[in-house]
């Protein structure tokens, strides 16, 4: 009985096969996941009384890891093919010693291997940096806020209470009563007429651009007057005495101004990070701007010039670094491609905390337009949570087009 086999068809690549996945770390390797694949076709099979066709396949998998622009050798896929043929007489060339002399053993071994040479190249990249991923001080589980370093445990400790001086009124805290943190010593038996000053340690000076009160003038003293144990000593006086007179004091010096204490504050840094180089007919490019050393800053603008004719910018993306504590900025952007200007503006809508450390303000898309080389300019100004100005630092980049 005859058959009617049901035969579908389907395409199947017959040679050298490579598949490969890379991937790029953030330290800037190349990771490739590669398979390669040797096939050829085979001598036809009889199923069904149909010929089919039959494949040879070698195929081998592997990783590897290399660095932008090295280059490795892959190699490993042997194929060995044996072939022997047997020419004579027939009945005579099987004969144990006779067929030496009329057959003819003919022997070919065919030996092929493949070897492919990789060199990988990093067209774009993550644009990452260490400050990028460093951590970030985010408070404590009671208060969660967004700022600069944590507190150092066990810092300088608060200044010891003044010493209660005749003549002079108290603190509100020590009228109060409340405690300030050192037990009083009681000293008794001072004479009358007789101040008490607090002990300054040698080789301290004053605050700079203050002056320093004249003394007030003497008013009888109480018998008991409260002092810092750190100040002075628990002193016991003989019984009270008539004060001598006091000499004259010499006239107060004249006022001097308050100078206002020099800031230090250290501005903040916003960085270009163009490519080293672009070339024709590639891209598109991403142009990060980033900041460093930043504290507290609520509203940013940022102005780039750049040349025209040497690029173009695509777009402007919005970083991840005015989004600090769950706040949704204001980001807005002008891009004028007839000057070269890239104007940026971020606002936190009242926030009163600002976003502080480093990240990434923006990111431009640019593509190439002409070979050359030329520079990117940024200028701006940002200000903290009430207004005031916040110092910034900027640093131009250049640009190459090949």
């Amino acid at each position: 009985m005859g058959s009617n086999p049901l035969v579908s068809f389907s395409y199947r690549p017959i040679g050298i096969n490579v598949e490969m996945t890379p991937r790029v770390t953030y330290d800037g390797d190349v990771i490739l996941e590669i398979t390669v694949e040797n096939s050829s076709r085979g001598q036809d099979l009889l199923v069904g009384d149909q010929n089919l066709p039959s494949f040879f396949s070698r195929k081998v998998t592997t990783k590897l890891r290399l660095r932008d622009g090295e280059s490795n050798l892959l190699a490993g896929l042997l194929r060995e093919d044996e072939r022997r043929s047997l020419r004579g007489f027939p009945g005579v060339m099987r004969l144990p010693i006779v067929k030496q002399l009329f057959s003819d053993n003919d022997k070919n071994i065919r030996q092929t291997d493949i070897v492919m040479l990789l060199t990988p190249r990093i067209v774009r990249t993550h644009e990452l940096r260490a400050s990028d991923l460093s951590p970030i001080y985010i408070g404590t589980q009671a208060n969660m806020t967004l700022g600069g370093p944590p507190a150092v445990i066990g810092g300088d400790a608060p200044p010891a209470t003044g010493v209660i001086i005749p003549g002079v009124a108290p603190s509100p805290a020590a009228a109060a009563g409340q405690p300030t943190g050192l037990p009083p010593v009681a000293v008794t038996g001072t004479p009358a007429g007789t101040s008490v000053r607090p002990i300054v340690p040698p080789g301290s000076s004053p605050i700079p651009g203050m002056v320093m009160a004249p003394s007030a003038p003497a008013a009888p003293a109480p018998s008991n007057i409260v002092v810092s144990p750190i100040d002075l000593p628990v002193v016991s006086a003989p019984p009270p005495a008539p004060a001598p007179p006091l000499p004259p004091t010499a006239p107060p010096a004249a006022a001097v101004a308050p100078t206002p204490a020099p800031s230090s504050s250290t501005p903040a840094r916003v960085t270009l990070s163009p490519p080293s180089e672009m070339r024709m007919g590639s891209g598109p490019y991403t142009v990060p701007i980033a900041i460093a050393g930043a504290s507290r800053l609520s509203t940013l603008t940022i102005s780039l010039t750049y040349n025209p004719a040497l690029m173009r910018v695509r777009s402007v993306q919005e970083g991840t670094f005015m989004r600090q504590g769950g706040v949704a900025p204001a980001f807005s952007s002008q891009v004028d491609e007839k000057s070269g200007r890239v104007d940026i503006v971020i606002t936190r809508p009242g926030d009163q905390t600002g976003a502080s450390t480093a990240g990434l303000l923006a990111a431009l898309l640019v593509e190439p337009v002409a070979a050359g080389t030329g520079s990117l300019s940024v200028s701006g100004s940002a200000s903290v949570p009430g207004g005031a100005s916040a110092p910034l630092q900027f640093l131009p980049a250049g640009i190459t087009v090949r």
